[in-house]
């Protein structure tokens, strides 16, 4: 499912005719500022390098009227300390709402994800609720003064 916007994703879950479930990631992107480590990982100077953190996970049914403040207002809460949400949305074929227990899962998979640099089908957002574009490259095996990273 498009959307520009966060409002415009839960309006277009809420009028489906489909319950989905909203999953978010909340992470933390923090620059390589080595430029040894920098440069070994294939960023250059347009595209500078960065590690992702996963801070928390949460996850919510879509519903009229919800927006990206009370989003950011109820992940403040929890630490003011994420610079990116990473939005999915899961559904059932039946049209019911998928549970606390498959919201798990797929929170567990988005994870995974993430890491994996395989964020394809997921909506990356800053923390003005703004979609931001995002290259992800899986680095691996990086040897920076004898030491594997």
């Amino acid at each position: 499912m498009n959307a520009d916007n966060f409002e415009e994703l839960v309006s277009k879950c809420v009028l489906s005719g489909f319950q989905h479930r909203l999953l978010y990631v909340f992470i933390r992107i923090h620059a390589i500022e080595d430029d040894n480590l920098a440069a070994q990982t294939g960023a250059d100077e347009e595209m500078g390098a960065g590690v992702v953190q996963i801070l928390f996970d949460a996850h919510q049914p879509a519903q009229p009227g919800l927006t990206f403040d009370q989003i950011r207002e109820a992940a403040d809460r929890q630490t003011p300390d994420w610079n990116f949400i990473v939005v999915g949305i899961s559904k059932n074929s039946d049209a019911s709402l998928p549970d606390e227990e498959k919201a798990k899962a797929f929170l567990i998979d988005m994870r995974e994800k993430i890491l994996a640099g395989q964020i394809d089908d997921l909506a990356f957002l800053d923390r003005t609720g703004s979609p931001v574009g995002v290259q992800a490259d899986v680095v691996s095996d990086v040897t920076v003064d004898g030491l594997v990273h």
